[in-house]
């Protein structure tokens, strides 16, 4: 556990560690001469002028959307691998009474609105859901949490939750509750950061008026939801992992090692996507 008086890691120490997956990641696929120019790069990290700024102050996830909310509809670096398979898979959802499960400022409620759903928004934010509200006035709109849903039992006939159950370290309970407000029959459709990349240090990072944060994520394996949706009763009727594009890795590296950015994270499961049958 790092101590009260530590700001928390370095750019430096970031760029050093891309630089390594990058050789790890291509040192079977690289000439000698190109594993060589990679490990020169990291020496002169290591022997320049150190690169002291810090990555961002970490907020727990109500002071952070607070934060984060007047730039969030900002196109996110996951939006791009996200949103294709997962729109997919709602409209194919016929219309009805759709939830959407941690719904920050709408993204989703408003494209289940477009497509004929009746929609009910939830979300511990109450920044976030003044957002939304803006967005769909005719939607309904409630503060909670996903893992206590403020809705009866069956009572809508599909949930989405995207890239939120990430932010929720009891996994099992959050989906139980997705089943449980999800009429027999219907739909859960869920996409999340993809556990590799949380290994790998991604954070939810976005920036202040102050300087960057980010709010910490958890690691849930593709065995954890399989094995909690089939506890709570779901099927599993289809399940994706879209890799990272060269657009989706702006990370705080991309400007500064643009080349081992690149080769560190384009290619790597970026999202996991899974479509539950209740």
């Amino acid at each position: 556990m790092r101590g009260v008086t530590d700001p928390g890691p370095t750019l430096e120490e970031l760029m050093v560690g891309v630089g390594g997956l990058a050789l790890l990641r291509t040192l079977y696929a690289d000439a000698a001469d190109a594993r060589a120019a990679r490990l020169a790069e990291t020496r002169a990290l290591l022997d320049g002028t150190p690169r002291t700024e810090h990555l961002g102050a970490e907020l727990d996830l109500t002071e952070g959307y607070v934060r984060w909310a007047p730039t969030y509809d900002r196109p996110l670096r996951l939006f791009g691998i996200e949103e294709p398979p997962l729109r997919r898979l709602l409209d194919d959802l016929p219309a009805g009474e759709a939830l959407d499960a941690a719904c920050g400022t709408g993204r989703w409620a408003a494209h289940l609105a477009d497509r004929g759903h009746t929609v009910v928004g939830v979300d511990q934010s109450p920044a976030m859901l003044d957002r939304a509200r803006t967005k769909l006035p005719d939607a309904r709109f409630l503060e909670g949490q996903l893992t206590a849903l403020p809705l009866p039992d069956a009572s809508v006939d599909a949930a989405v939750c995207a890239l939120a159950l990430v932010h929720v370290a009891d996994l099992a309970t959050a989906i139980g509750e997705l089943a449980r407000v999800v009429r027999p029959g219907g739909r859960i459709v869920v996409s999340d950061v993809h556990p590799f990349l949380v290994m790998l240090g991604w954070q939810a990072q976005f920036p202040t008026d102050q300087c960057r944060a980010f709010m910490r994520l958890h690691a849930h394996l593709p065995s954890d939801y399989t094995t909690a949706a089939l506890d709570a009763g779901l099927t599993v009727r289809a399940h994706a992992e879209p890799c990272l594009s060269a657009e989706a890795v702006a990370t705080p590296t991309a400007d500064l090692i643009p080349d081992a950015n690149r080769a560190a994270y384009v290619g790597l499961p970026g999202v996991i996507v899974w479509e539950f049958g209740r």
